[in-house]
């Protein structure tokens, strides 16, 4: 039996997780939409096609596609990449990003339809 080894490394936090909700993730394929490129970590999707994409109008778009949160950046501009994405936690708003007029109020129901909840931060 090998003996065990160990590792350092560091690790940011960076507080996009917001509560103790069962993370779900996936593997997607990530399509860049509006041409915008790279997209940070707490972007939110919407599914666009067979694909996802960064989440960028309001109304029945919104309502009917909005369905994850980037778990890592990624960058679709030169073509599609596959992509972490969460489809189930709690997230703080304050960390989210949208393409467009998107905001917050604008898909936090639709997004708790699919266990995504998108939490206030509390300060303490």
């Amino acid at each position: 039996m090998p003996d065990p080894s160990f590792s350092t490394g560091s690790s940011v936090v960076d507080r996009l997780i917001a509560g103790d909700h069962k993370l779900v993730t996936l593997q997607v394929v990530l399509t860049d939409n509006q041409s915008i490129g790279a997209l940070a970590r707490g972007a939110v999707l919407g599914f666009f096609g067979a694909k996802y994409a960064n989440l960028h109008q309001t109304g029945d778009y919104v309502a009917t596609t909005a369905r994850a949160i980037l778990a890592k950046a990624a960058d679709p501009g030169s073509g599609d990449v596959n992509a972490l994405v969460y489809l189930a936690g709690e997230f703080n708003e304050d960390l989210l990003t949208f393409g467009g007029t998107v905001d917050n109020d604008d898909v936090r129901e639709v997004l708790a339809q699919n266990s995504i909840y998108i939490k206030a931060p509390v300060s303490i």
